[in-house]
């Protein structure tokens, strides 16, 4: 038979699990505990910083990708970046939506026909 290359897979020591579990915990926490604060305009920041690093724990200690190389790596990244150019377009369609059409910049005061239906009542007329 040919020669067949050796592949080493990294065993991972527990030590990183039980950190990295022991951050989401605590990330988790804070996620609660940001949440109870008004930020602004900077709350869809706050929430977002947090959540991409607990996500970030995930993928680089759970799924191994810091011990990844090649094509994994490769793709991973350029998963990252068409992800990034999807937000682009997205994030820059609304900020210049003011500039295209100066009427989607608008916010209508249309009062909805919906009624509001409590637990108990009857949705008829």
């Amino acid at each position: 038979m040919g020669n067949h290359e050796q592949h080493q897979h990294f065993i991972v020591p527990a030590k990183y699990y039980i950190s990295t579990y022991i951050a989401l915990l605590v990330l988790t926490v804070l996620t609660v505990v940001v949440a109870q604060f008004h930020f602004g305009a900077a709350n869809l920041l706050v929430a977002m910083v947090v959540a991409v690093a607990k996500a970030a724990l995930v993928v680089f200690i759970f799924m191994g990708m810091k011990w990844e190389s090649g094509f994994n790596r490769v793709a991973f990244l350029g998963s990252l970046f068409f992800l990034l150019l999807f937000f682009i377009f997205a994030f820059s369609d609304l900020l210049l939506r003011g500039y295209r059409a100066p009427v989607e910049a608008q916010q209508f005061g249309i009062k909805s026909p919906v009624k509001l239906v409590k637990p108990g009542e009857s949705a008829g007329h």
